[in-house]
């Protein structure tokens, strides 16, 4: 991996950036719930789901930063960024570079910032297959971007389609999740 990040983040260091960060209207509500949630110790499992998991994402840019790289996720069928359950891991970023490189195939990217540009609540629907019953996400978003375009992504089992899309398509294909709509206007601007 490309990636320079800071080495061992975990609870206290989520914490006190979420306690420094400066969020959008709509994301106001969410500091408070993510802030009590972390008082939990296993709110970093996929298991528990007394209110839900932390769990951590990424938008990944092509290299000219013009392009998203979107995900059609199998499980939840809509366009998605990358990313996943922390299974027991506080860095959250780290989490993020994991799953965008286990979801897409690729490694050759970096994050655009060690702190994150977005967080969100949203609901995760029941799992009869799996076990799970319906819970919330706790999604620590980053931004990710391509330091050689010449690397191709590979579908993972997670996914039905990968495809580069440029905003005003990646915000059309969201159009349903005001969670994504946000953090790509944000991106875009």
């Amino acid at each position: 991996m490309h990636a320079e990040i800071k080495n061992n983040i975990n609870r206290d260091d989520l914490i006190d950036e979420l306690n420094a960060y400066s969020p959008s209207p709509k994301e106001e509500k969410f500091i408070a719930q993510f802030l009590d949630l972390l008082k939990s110790p296993r709110c970093f499992y996929r298991d528990h789901f007394d209110r839900g998991h932390i769990t951590a994402s990424a938008l990944l840019l092509n290299e000219s930063g013009d392009k998203i790289l979107m995900n059609y996720h199998k499980s939840l069928n809509r366009w998605l960024s990358f990313g996943g359950h922390c299974d027991g891991e506080e860095d959250v970023l780290a989490v993020a570079i994991r799953e965008t490189m286990e979801e897409s195939g690729l490694t050759a990217f970096k994050p655009i910032s060690a702190n994150f540009i977005d967080i969100d609540i949203h609901p995760i629907p029941a799992n009869d297959k799996k076990g799970e019953p319906a819970h919330f996400h706790y999604d620590v978003r980053y931004i990710m971007q391509m330091i050689d375009d010449s690397q191709k992504p590979i579908l993972s089992d997670e996914s039905i389609k990968l495809q580069w899309m440029d905003f005003e398509e990646a915000l059309g294909r969201a159009h349903k999740d005001d969670g994504m709509q946000r953090l790509i206007n944000k991106i875009k601007r």
